[in-house]
């Protein structure tokens, strides 16, 4: 089994988390590590957390980075999350499939089902993101399409160095400079109609323990999601927990959380020393008219301006 994972210094302590708990539930797995400039006292403590479990490779992708002659514009996330849009490149030739990972997942059980599943004749597979039809028209998705989140990854290298799929992603990203969702938007762009898809249980995002089922319909307003009883199964028995980015709260690292599994990835954050701040667990907790009005703003007015954006710099 070959895991891929892509992280600078600022990000270390995070990805260990995810590392040791796949530790804990995996083994004779090769971790690939696309290190966009890890300090050399990190990758010792990195490589001792895995002795004797699983083999760990450090990969220079800050030199595969800092090489692309075109700008990367930020929409969001580090330059560090672009470098899984090179992995046919940087990894070996003779690894044909791979598994990439987000820093700030945790694992909570073997990841060898979803390494076995057969791709078939798709290039990677991905889990289902709740996004609304505008923002699935800026990568040119249909309403009813699958949006994937990049946090989870399942990929056919021989594939996807057979169609040249670093060629399309170049092309892309020096045609339009910055893209909508980031390197999210890169993956969607691309492969839209042609992924895999993977159970929820595999990627369950922090908005999903945020609200209620029926607030995130309104909050997030997609066309096309997992049904209640789905969703309710995936955040109770998750295989991989992402620690994503929400409006409604903070990371584990930064705060402590009302998380049900912030406590087991403390867990492993304090084993491995990580800095903690402590403080408010929830940042402000919005009633339904003011989940309402962000979801109207991320659902409908963000996609508009970007493609009115676009539009005007053809």
């Amino acid at each position: 089994m070959n895991i891929a994972y892509a992280c600078d210094n600022n990000f270390v302590d995070v990805m260990c988390v995810s590392i040791m708990s796949f530790n804990d539930h995996n083994c004779d797995a090769n971790i690939y590590i696309l290190d966009c400039g890890i300090e050399d006292a990190n990758k010792q403590k990195i490589m001792k957390l895995c002795s004797g479990k699983n083999a760990v490779f450090f990969v220079d992708a800050k030199k595969t980075l800092d090489g692309l002659n075109y700008d990367l514009n930020l929409d969001r996330g580090s330059i560090a999350s672009y470098a899984r849009l090179f992995l046919g490149s940087m990894l070996p030739n003779d690894v044909e499939k791979v598994l990439y990972l987000d820093s700030d997942t945790m694992i909570r059980g073997t990841l060898i089902d979803l390494y076995n599943i057969e791709l078939e004749s798709y290039t990677i597979g991905g889990i289902r993101d709740s996004f609304s039809a505008l923002n699935k028209k800026v990568f040119g998705i249909k309403k009813n399409g699958l949006f994937i989140n990049a946090g989870v990854l399942l990929i056919d290298l021989n594939m996807w160095r057979k169609k040249e799929i670093e060629k399309q992603i170049s092309i892309l990203l020096t045609n339009q400079n910055k893209i909508f969702q980031g390197d999210q938007g890169v993956i969607n762009t691309i492969f839209h109609g042609e992924v895999k898809e993977l159970p929820l249980k595999y990627d369950v995002m922090t908005y999903l323990y945020d609200f209620t089922y029926e607030e995130m319909m309104m909050y997030r307003k997609p066309d096309d999601y997992f049904d209640k009883e789905e969703v309710t199964e995936a955040k109770l028995n998750p295989i991989i927990v992402h620690f994503s980015s929400s409006f409604r709260s903070y990371r584990p690292w930064e705060k402590e959380l009302l998380h049900p599994f912030f406590d087991e990835w403390f867990y492993y954050y304090q084993k491995n020393d990580g800095e903690f701040n402590g403080g408010n667990k929830t940042k402000h907790r919005y009633n339904r008219l003011g989940i309402l009005l962000i979801g109207i703003v991320h659902a409908y007015i963000r996609p508009i301006f970007f493609i009115i954006n676009r539009e005007n710099n053809l």
